[in-house]
């Protein structure tokens, strides 16, 4: 059952009566029950006065919806402190005027609602910090086959954001425009192109990882850009050291083993493997999901 915390969002909408919430984030959530699962409102994160609010919104949300304030449930203020991380001696500072070429990343805080009740509230911030290491790693020991990371945005002495450099597309929306599902796109598409430059490239950047004993973790399409005729590997938010728990570190549904909960370097193998398969190379099955 969903209720509403009346204290914060009373507040929200006496701030709020003549201003116009901007959305950040939204993500549509659902129920289980006797029906099976069924539409429970809109998860969304938006911007007040400066500061960043978790809600539910009770309908759904399109591009042209007007977001008001009454409409809104269970809503949680989110602390600086739980996504913003302070900027540590000897990390990179990006420059203050970032290059037409950058990406810059910034925390999703979708799940903050969950993180909050959790053992580790400021999760979301470590994770940043945690995410900015392994970069800080990478500018000492590049590679071609890795994004290519330009510092951290830093405001009154935090990280606001990761600075990286822009590829112009994922392989998934390369190979995939339609948006298909793994099993459907590989019972539907037409194999023809070679990516075996693509997968080279791909194991490439992974042994260089595993060379500094760390692994990704989240090999996908998704988190492989295609610049030109060279694949890049980007999003580390996965990457852990060789041996450490994967408790509560996010991967992508269908392409990893739920059953190894510990960072090995199989598990970026198999997933590349898995993207193999997925590509149409070879006649094997699909290793992971249903």
């Amino acid at each position: 059952m969903i209720t509403s915390t009346s204290n914060d969002a009373d507040s929200v909408n006496s701030q709020s009566a003549n201003q116009q919430l901007e959305l950040l984030e939204s993500r549509e959530t659902y129920e289980d029950s006797n029906e099976g699962f069924q539409f429970a409102g809109t998860l969304i994160v938006y911007q007040l006065n400066g500061f960043l609010y978790h809600a539910m919104l009770r309908g759904r949300h399109s591009s042209s919806s007007i977001l008001n304030a009454e409409d809104l449930m269970n809503v949680k203020q989110i602390p600086a402190s739980a996504y913003i991380p302070k900027f540590s001696v000897g990390f990179t500072a990006a420059p203050e005027m970032l290059p037409n070429s950058c990406y810059l990343k910034k925390p999703r805080l979708i799940s903050y609602d969950l993180i909050s009740k959790g053992p580790r509230p400021n999760s979301i911030a470590e994770d940043v910090l945690e995410e900015a290491g392994v970069y800080e790693l990478l500018m000492m020991h590049p590679h071609p086959n890795i994004a290519t990371y330009l510092g951290c945005q830093v405001s009154d002495g935090a990280i606001t954001g990761l600075c990286l450099e822009k590829y112009p597309r994922t392989l998934m929306k390369e190979v995939n425009p339609g948006a298909l599902m793994k099993r459907a796109l590989r019972n539907t598409r037409q194999t023809g192109e070679d990516y075996s430059r693509v997968l080279t490239d791909i194991e490439s950047g992974i042994r260089h990882l595993h060379s500094l004993g760390l692994v990704h973790n989240d090999i996908n399409p998704s988190n492989v850009m295609i610049d030109g005729d060279r694949a890049i590997i980007i999003d580390l938010g996965s990457c852990r050291k060789i041996g450490e728990s994967l408790k509560n570190v996010g991967r992508t549904y269908e392409w990893y083993d739920g059953e190894v909960q510990q960072s090995l370097p199989e598990n970026d193998l198999k997933a590349l493997e898995e993207i193999r398969i997925w590509l149409g190379v070879g006649s094997s099955e699909f290793q992971f999901g249903v």
